[in-house]
């Protein structure tokens, strides 16, 4: 490509930067970190230490990666759990989403539409929305401390269940503590509706995984908005992972196709299940309709679903709270087998999947992550901002990219797993 510009892009996990050509509207993002291999780590390993191990892929969502995994080896070992382990589980990913929305909508996106150069900035030039970033980061990590005995790194999942028993005074104080942060969710929602977005809206395809029965994270089946609708154990035929020479992270597609991942393609698909508070927010909006082609209106689908979780949350809690004694441990034999395994992730869905001997050892691994899934849309979306911003000058275009690459929330992290 001519024109070359090579810039480090601020205010995202990790390390990556653009080529362009503002000539050719052409667009690479290149991610430059080095690859770290855990899929070939973790094979000879015991299938016990997986959750743990691929927990340290990322210290922004660790506690995906420990439920994807755990999601995974239950299914190669066939383990039904329980409605408690289910719920459990519900809410600790509820955590997880509401920490890593919260951090990236406040202090890397929110700056581009309040006028910060940073997120430094915040604290001193906008307490008012510094007040409810910490509330809503400290009541997440307050959720996945409680439920997964450390707020990063989670240590009581297994394989079948919990290694903890959870106190029911315990979980109805977690209940109090989120009812009582529910307007710093609206707060934010409200604020997120009010950004002026910029307009541009390429259509493209929308992945997660959904059910018939509700706003579907912990399971369901791969759904697009083109069609399709396939078992989990089916994701390699439907999701291709290619190399590129200018990149340390693979770029995946569908049928040659870019596709995006994320809270707004989870939006997107099951707005008509989000749950009371967050429905109404949306029904509310005079000027932004779902299903929404923005890349930009991800991180007011974050803002969403910051609502929509706490929601959930509060709700697994009740019921876990008002129910029997909890049951947190469910039988299963060890066997040679192999199953993938699905959870979504903040920034979408994630996959792992094993192959496993008849003495629970790992003998082969994949793992694909959201960002991987979302390059080659953000790619596809950046040369169609390029091509429709011709009468602008060369600043405002690439500050239109770096918000653009900022909305997907990339995690670069993950993306070199």
């Amino acid at each position: 490509m001519k024109d070359i510009l090579d810039k480090y892009i601020c205010r995202i996990e990790g390390h990556g930067y653009l080529k362009l050509s503002y000539e050719h509207a052409k667009v690479q993002l290149v991610i430059d970190e080095g690859e770290r291999l855990f899929e070939k780590l973790l094979i000879g390993r015991p299938y016990s230490d997986v959750p743990f191990i691929t927990a340290r892929i990322c210290g922004v969502c660790p506690t995906a990666h420990t439920l994807a995994s755990i999601n995974a080896l239950e299914n190669a070992f066939g383990v039904e759990i329980n409605k408690d382990i289910e719920r459990l589980r519900k809410v600790l990913l509820t955590g997880q989403i509401i920490q890593s929305h919260a951090l990236h909508f406040f202090f890397l996106a929110a700056p581009d539409y309040i006028g910060l150069d940073n997120a430094l900035e915040l604290a001193d030039k906008k307490p008012e929305v510094f007040k409810v970033a910490l509330a809503l980061k400290e009541i997440g990590d307050d959720i996945v401390r409680t439920i997964g005995g450390r707020q990063v790194h989670p240590v009581t999942p297994q394989v079948g269940g919990f290694t903890k028993k959870f106190d029911k005074k315990d979980l109805q104080d977690l209940k109090k503590r989120i009812e009582g942060n529910m307007h710093f969710a609206l707060e934010a929602l409200d604020l997120a509706g009010k950004f002026k977005y910029p307009n541009f809206g390429l259509k493209t395809q929308n992945f997660a995984i959904t059910n018939w029965e509700n706003y579907a994270f912990l399971n369901g089946k791969i759904t697009s908005n083109t069609g399709l609708k396939t078992d989990i154990q089916n994701y390699e035929l439907n999701i291709k992972e290619k190399v590129l020479e200018y990149s340390s992270a693979k770029h995946a597609t569908h049928n040659k196709e870019s596709f995006m991942v994320g809270a707004l393609s989870r939006v997107n698909l099951q707005e008509n299940k989000l749950n009371l508070k967050a429905k109404k927010a949306v029904h509310n909006f005079k000027n932004i309709k779902f299903p929404s082609h923005n890349p930009f209106h991800i991180n007011l689908a974050q803002a969403i679903e910051i609502v929509h979780f706490m929601e959930e949350a509060v709700q697994c809690l009740d019921t876990l709270i008002n129910g029997r004694a909890l049951i947190l441990k469910s039988p299963y034999k060890v066997k040679a087998s192999s199953a993938a395994g699905a959870i979504e992730a903040p920034r979408g869905t994630l996959y792992h999947y094993y192959e496993i001997d008849n003495k629970g050892i790992i003998k082969d691994c994949d793992i694909i992550t959201p960002t991987v899934q979302n390059l080659e849309d953000i790619e596809k979306n950046a040369e169609y901002i390029l091509k429709n911003t011709k009468d602008l000058p060369e600043d405002e275009r690439y500050h239109l990219l770096e918000m653009l690459v900022r909305a997907y929330d990339p995690c670069i992290t993950c993306s070199v797993h």
